[in-house]
């Protein structure tokens, strides 16, 4: 027989239980009902669901049908029998009941009642209280005490106290010993302790020492080993560039050319008297071509950097061609860009895709449907802190560009080489990479100092570095060398690399790391274009 019910309620992620106890139970949003679901619940009915108490069961008297109530997954009917663990649903809410009858609930004992006690339990305990024979003990252990003090005589008791007082003595001087004892046991103790934390604070001391000492150690040597480290990682990465440029005659486009061989009767040419001859765009005299070499680096993705002065003005290096284009009035242009790696036979042409003369850099691409797997891409500094006056610097790059890779080789080959590919510094080059002779110079120094928009260092250089890159002590590319100072040993110019960033991501390259801070575009630029008395590091025009 039902005499209550325990009703479990799920609404959405809400769990809450009622206790019911009466014989008709009413649910809905209204005031009146026993469980109340919500009063936001969208229907007119105040009760939605009536449960009567039949025969000691529940039963569903009423129901709303608009509602669609179920009863265990089925539609609910009146006079459906509530049993334990029914779900009654409603599925237009989405809440859910689940009952659980329970049996006749316990009387609840009157709070006014008072607590009985057994009869014999009432008796004993009056007998205790009325009985006298409690005094009767007292009194005999009164009496027994004093009749043996009286038959004790005086020595005896003045021994027996004696030796209490002893006794007593004793125990005093002995607790007294020992708390001194344990006093000075403790103060040895902290004084102990006090001189194993001081030894403790010394060797802490001597380890930070030692700690210093290693790490001093450790920056030393990778200080030392940092150039052949990236050489070994990252030198492939590192081209020389080789290209030309050509006068051209404003309005026609026509190339300048030299004038015509002019020969005596006997066929023999003519000497000039050392003067130098004058270009034209008539005739049919070679043209006019210089070759000029440089330094670039692979980021990544067949995206290369170096300067904009190498890639774009060449002749500005050459103090005849600017003399020859102030006397002639024509257009220089360069016709041809290629990158020379090492362990890559094949040069790959250079497309320019960005340039700023700011800062003085240009971004190109590789021309190429296929990288090699061997050619690495240089990491890059975005770090602005590394570059730091006293930090160490590696250049990697081809100063004094093909005369230098030819003083690497024996005389005799290099005599060789210049007689069969001599023609063209293109040619010369090709020849150098097809024997794996394109190495790059790997010189290591430190910042001297950081002039506005320059990085100021002194690792070996020469003409022709310009576009190499300056890798700074965590292994990274901090600058693009652009100048040397040709008047002074160790005084070379680089841009920063934040400043190649803009142009890198413009041209369409994706890095992999987040960008760096872009420095504001209203700094000093009084100290951006290389000092008086440097020189771009492109080499001379041939």
């Amino acid at each position: 027989m039902a005499g209550g019910l325990v009703v479990h309620i799920s609404s959405g992620r809400e769990r809450h239980t009622e206790v019911l106890s009466q014989e008709r139970v009413l649910i809905g949003p209204g005031e009146g009902c026993h469980i109340r679901l919500g009063s936001d619940l969208l229907t007119d009915s105040s009760v939605m669901l009536e449960l009567l108490r039949q025969n000691g069961h529940f039963r569903v008297s009423e129901f709303d049908p608009e509602i669609g109530i179920t009863l265990n997954g089925s539609p609910v009917a009146r006079g459906a029998k509530i049993d334990e663990g029914d779900e009654l649903r409603f599925g237009a809410f989405d809440v859910a009941l689940q009952f659980f009858p329970v049996g006749n609930l316990p009387a609840v004992t009157p709070a006014g009642r008072r607590a009985s006690v057994a009869p014999f339990i009432e008796a004993a305990a009056v007998e205790a209280a009325a009985t006298s024979r409690r005094d009767d003990a007292k009194v005999f252990l009164r009496e027994f005490t004093r009749e043996l003090l009286r038959e004790i005589n005086w020595s005896t008791k003045v021994v027996a106290l004696l030796i209490i007082v002893f006794t007593v003595g004793g125990v005093f001087y002995l607790g007294n010993s020992l708390y001194q004892e344990m006093r000075r046991s403790r103060e040895l103790i902290n004084k102990q302790n006090e001189q194993l934390a001081a030894q403790q604070q010394q060797l802490e001391q001597v380890g930070e020492q030692f700690g210093d000492v290693t790490k001093s150690n450790r920056d030393i040597i990778n200080s030392l080993s940092l150039a052949p480290r990236l050489r070994s990682e990252f030198g492939n990465g590192v081209c020389l560039v080789a290209g030309s440029y050509m006068l051209f005659e404003p309005g026609t486009g026509r190339p300048f050319r030299y004038p015509d061989t002019q020969t005596n009767e006997e066929g023999e040419t003519l000497q000039t008297g050392g003067e130098q001859p004058l270009l034209t765009a008539e005739g049919a005299g070679p043209p006019f071509i210089r070759d000029f070499v440089g330094s670039c680096f692979h980021v990544g993705k067949g995206y290369v950097v170096t300067n904009r002065h190498l890639a774009v003005e060449p002749w500005t290096a050459d103090e005849g061609v600017r003399t020859l284009g102030g006397s002639v009035r024509g257009q220089f242009r360069v016709t041809r860009i290629v990158a020379f790696f090492p362990g890559v036979r094949q040069p790959f042409p250079v497309r320019l895709r960005q340039t700023t003369a700011r800062e003085d850099l240009a971004v190109g691409t590789l021309e190429t449907k296929e990288l090699p797997a061997q050619l690495p891409a240089l990491p890059l500094d975005k770090d602005p802190d590394t570059a730091m006056i006293g930090s160490t610097v590696v250049m990697m790059g081809y100063p004094s560009g093909e005369d230098r890779l030819m003083a690497t080789i024996p005389e005799a080959e290099a005599r060789s080489l210049r007689e069969r590919c001599g023609a063209s510094v293109e040619t010369l080059l090709a020849c150098l990479s097809d024997r794996n002779y394109i190495k790059p110079l790997t010189t290591q120094g430190h910042i001297t100092d950081l002039e506005g928009r320059n990085i100021v260092y002194d690792a070996r250089n020469a003409v022709g570095g310009s576009g190499s890159p300056l890798f700074g002590p965590k292994g990274r590319v901090i600058g693009v060398n652009f100048a040397t100072f040709t008047q002074m040993d160790g005084q070379n110019y680089a841009v920063p690399i934040k400043f190649a960033y803009p142009l890198l991501e413009r041209a369409g390259w994706k890095s992999d790391e987040p960008s760096a801070d872009q420095q504001n575009s209203n700094a000093n630029t009084a100290q951006q274009q290389p000092p008086t008395a440097a020189r771009p590091n492109a080499n001379q025009p041939r």
